[in-house]
């Protein structure tokens, strides 16, 4: 098995997850000045970089193939300007919604509507609770997501 440098050097870097809702449900870059604050303290304790969840709901929430990135994007170069490596988490599944959460970002609605109509694309559970958090894979090779499968959609 041959092991490159590079994954050697990625693995031995210090990377720290940023908080959830750094972009809002309505794709907003919420603090960007308190952010670049927090980031630069970081650079300064050495460390290497971060990581951030990109959901789903926010990046396709106005239709299917319907991509925003404009806060994502926004976020990214603040992270390269201070100097820090980025991790990104694409995250295909609802975030919060629990008790307690504070930050609440569902599946896209235009996902959701699909599952109105067939809710079998859940996740459901032996005893037949559904979650509507995220997708089954049970629909990961059928085109059901306007001629999309759950692979490609995700």
């Amino acid at each position: 098995m041959t092991i490159h440098a590079n994954c050697i050097l990625f693995c031995c870097l210090s990377f720290k997850l940023l908080q959830l809702g750094v972009v809002t449900v309505d794709n907003v870059f919420a603090d960007p000045n308190g952010l670049k604050e927090q980031l630069l303290k970081l650079r300064a304790t050495g460390i290497d970089g971060v990581m951030v969840d990109v959901w789903w709901g926010i990046i396709e929430q106005k239709g299917p193939k319907q991509y925003d990135w404009r806060a994502y994007r926004i976020l990214f170069q603040l992270v390269q300007e201070c100097g820090l490596k980025l991790q990104a988490i694409m995250s295909f599944h609802q975030c919060g919604g629990n008790v307690g959460d504070v930050v609440n970002i569902p599946i896209p609605k235009w996902v959701l509507d699909i599952g109105e109509s067939d809710p079998d694309i859940f996740y459901t559970n032996r005893s037949g609770t559904r979650n509507k958090e995220y997708l089954t894979i049970g629909v990961d090779d059928k085109p059901m997501f306007h001629g999309r499968t759950a692979i490609e959609v995700n």
